[in-house]
């Protein structure tokens, strides 16, 4: 009987050399994601986000969420746990009522929703983009993406990768992914994707945070990002996080800007709106005008 360390590797040079394998894979689970389980509650979400905290606004307008961040100014309510809760609750809920074959193993780091079945071991991290934020890219802390998961020590070890400075291409730092691209369960390897899901909105007055649009992204999983082809290496993919010096190299994060990635794959960014015809779902590029307003 194999360890866990040999099936490892065994399994990591299985996918090694069929890394089409993986993208092919990517791309259902993005397409499952977004057909299955994000359009169909999608209307869900915006009443949930857009409508429901204004009526009930009598009941916590006297104690709103408390202001976050340096120096906030005040105009907006923070709104982070709400899209938090009434995104990642109905998306758990769709994932248990369209296959019984999905689960939610016990894992203690990663994204905000965190599932799996016999293929894949899936990380959905939601994100909020205000009016003040850049809706171009998505800030990345170490614990949402895998690495290449090259070395071990009673487990999964992964390499840094060098984040340079955009003017200057000196490197800033070195960041850590610490999720493995794969794992090994009950003798199942099941790969590691990782997924964003942004909810875009706007701030109109006080609790009034209307959604423009959503946006799914799929992040290559490390054996692509930071081994073989080295995605990563794509032209301004991969520039650096908000942190200061203060935070140590292992712990900062990396902004993933969602142009170059929508030109490895356009599947990977993928718009999500709201029209007089339902919601539509449009490659990151693919009609810019209708997401522009």
């Amino acid at each position: 009987m194999h360890s866990t360390s040999d099936q490892y590797f065994l399994s990591r040079e299985k996918l090694s050399n069929n890394l089409q394998q993986i993208i092919d894979t990517e791309r259902y689970y993005t397409q499952f994601l977004l057909d299955e389980i994000i359009l169909p509650v999608a209307e869900d979400i915006w009443s949930n986000f857009t409508l429901d905290p204004l009526k009930l606004l009598p009941f916590w307008r006297n104690y709103p969420p408390e202001q976050r961040g340096r120096g906030p100014i005040g105009t907006s309510v923070p709104w982070l746990e709400l899209g938090e809760k009434t995104i990642s609750s109905n998306i758990i809920k769709a994932l248990g009522s369209k296959r019984d074959n999905i689960t939610f193993p016990g894992l203690p780091t990663g994204g905000d929703i965190r599932f799996a079945d016999k293929q894949v071991y899936i990380h959905l991290d939601v994100k909020l983009t205000g009016p003040n934020d850049n809706a171009n890219e998505v800030v990345v802390p170490p614990n949402q993406v895998s690495g290449d998961g090259i070395n071990w020590n009673d487990g999964v070890l992964n390499s840094t990768w060098p984040v340079r400075r955009v003017k200057s291409g000196e490197i800033n730092y070195h960041f850590q992914p610490k999720l493995p691209p794969i794992y090994i369960l009950d003798d199942n390897t099941l790969i590691c994707l990782t997924y964003f899901f942004d909810a875009i909105y706007d701030v109109t007055g006080f609790g009034n945070h209307p959604i423009k649009y959503f946006e799914l992204v799929c992040v290559p999983n490390g054996l692509l990002m930071f081994d073989g082809p080295k995605l990563a290496n794509t032209p301004n993919l991969i520039i650096a996080g908000k942190d200061d010096k203060t935070t140590p190299d292992d712990a900062k994060r990396i902004r993933i800007r969602l142009e170059p990635l929508s030109k490895i794959n356009n599947w990977r960014a993928t718009k999500i709106k709201k029209t007089e015809n339902g919601w539509i779902a449009l490659h990151r590029n693919d009609n810019p005008e209708l997401f522009s307003s």
